[in-house]
């Protein structure tokens, strides 16, 4: 609709422009509202059914996310650092095993990494293959 003040175009009972309140029938601002909102609504809906670069096909690791998983849990009968060492991070590897798995925590961090798909490997690719 234009302002009847300013002739600048809007979709709010209030001018963009001018900052002018124009007046409307109850329904005709209803309507424009819904319309706004669906419309904003459709633009988010397609700016986020994007395809996401993490899952690529090179940017996901050939280490094996049920191994990776159970050798995590040997952390919790005192071997922590395993998972580690087999998806290459061999320095951390050691300080989980020297420290029992960051003492219980380091383990169960990356138990809940493992388990939502958000571990990686030393080259920084996502261990996500069963």
């Amino acid at each position: 609709m234009k302002c009847p003040y300013c002739g600048g175009e809007t979709h709010y009972a209030k001018c963009e422009f001018c900052g002018s309140v124009i007046e409307q029938s109850a329904g005709e601002t209803v309507n424009e509202i819904f319309q706004d909102v669906t419309r904003n609504v459709t633009q988010n809906i397609v700016q986020n059914i994007t395809i996401n670069p993490d899952t690529t096909i090179t940017d996901i690791s050939k280490k094996h996310k049920s191994t990776t998983l159970t050798l995590c849990c040997l952390g919790f009968f005192g071997l922590g650092g395993i998972h580690r060492f087999y998806t290459g991070k061999i320095g951390t590897g050691i300080l989980w095993f020297l420290t029992v798995g960051c003492f219980g925590i380091g383990t169960i961090m990356d138990l809940v990494s493992i388990i939502i798909n958000k571990f990686y490997d030393n080259e920084d690719k996502r261990i996500s293959r069963w």
